[in-house]
């Protein structure tokens, strides 16, 4: 990243993803066609102090990683994930840092190491792991396993007015289930990972009832049941709470069309505001665009 050739800028696109899948919890994630932005630069000076928080400790994560001081840059963050919905908003941020920076420096870290370093920074692996390799990933502490998603797999995501705060959302979560909850989840998160690898999304329905993180978080979404009922009554193959929410999501198979409808109308009805939006898997994961710019960041 040397400064005297002039200012160069790097722009990096992140999609939004999902996770949990129901049981599912903190291992399954997808991205979504659905994007942040994150613009870095450098060579215009900025300061470190004038940088959010999670981008100053994205960009100090990432020096101690490749053993270096990292040179002061300008950061600018645009797009369409919202905040606190259960879409992966911070991991788009950390991840858009860490891309950026690895590629402005020449790309030192594969991108199962900025996975490790993103993870670390959120606290789990699931988010950042789709972010960084796009489609659809298992992810364990030490390692993911990622398929491409096949494009008939449509995401119909109701994202609600209100936010769902991830401390919160966390905190609720049982810290043990019983024997019986436990071999419940095992036996339909392991049958989910199965289908979506073998793209069999047929295999898919009745899979996505969670009996451990799920039913504490759902207690804020008054319409939960009833949404949940008409996504299935209009053809979903599976409906389950996005990430740690509020976004209620429902996969679907040729019905897409139908199942918006039908979460639109009932939505209003209930008076639960916010929008459905009809999403395709993004299976390229995470993009970097180096250029030199001409002006500097807005």
């Amino acid at each position: 990243m040397e400064e005297e050739r002039g200012p160069i800028e790097c722009r990096v696109r992140v999609p939004a993803t999902t996770t949990n899948f129901g049981p599912g919890f903190d291992a399954f994630g997808a991205a979504l066609r659905l994007y942040n932005w994150t613009t870095l630069r450098v060579g215009n000076g900025g300061s470190a102090e004038s940088l959010p928080p999670m981008v100053q400790e994205a960009a100090e994560a990432f020096g101690k990683a490749v053993g270096e001081p990292i040179p002061s840059f300008e950061c600018a963050i645009s797009g369409e994930v919202p905040c606190a919905r259960g879409l992966g908003s911070s991991a788009t941020v950390r991840v858009g840092v860490l891309v950026g920076l690895n590629e402005l420096r020449g790309r030192p870290l594969s991108r199962g190491r900025l996975v490790a370093l993103a993870s670390a920074l959120e606290g789990h692996p699931d988010n950042v792991a789709a972010a960084v390799l796009g489609g659809f990933t298992i992810s364990t502490d030490d390692g993911q396993t990622r398929v491409a998603l096949g494009s008939q797999l449509e995401f119909v995501a109701f994202i609600p007015d209100m936010e769902m705060e991830t401390e919160w959302a966390r905190s609720v979560v049982a810290q043990t289930v019983s024997l019986q909850d436990a071999v419940w989840n095992l036996q339909r998160a392991s049958r989910i990972a199965a289908a979506i690898c073998l793209r069999r999304y047929e295999e898919l329905s009745g899979l996505f009832e969670d009996r451990w993180h799920e039913p504490a978080r759902v207690k804020r979404i008054a319409a939960w049941e009833e949404m949940r009922r008409t996504a299935y009554g209009a053809g979903a193959i599976g409906f389950y709470l996005s990430g740690a929410g509020s976004t209620l999501m429902a996969l679907a198979v040729g019905r897409g069309g139908e199942v918006a409808t039908a979460l639109t109308r009932v939505a209003a009805k209930r008076g639960l505001k916010g929008i459905c939006r009809r999403i395709q898997a993004e299976n390229r994961g995470a993009k970097a665009w180096l250029r030199r710019p001409s002006r500097r960041l807005a």
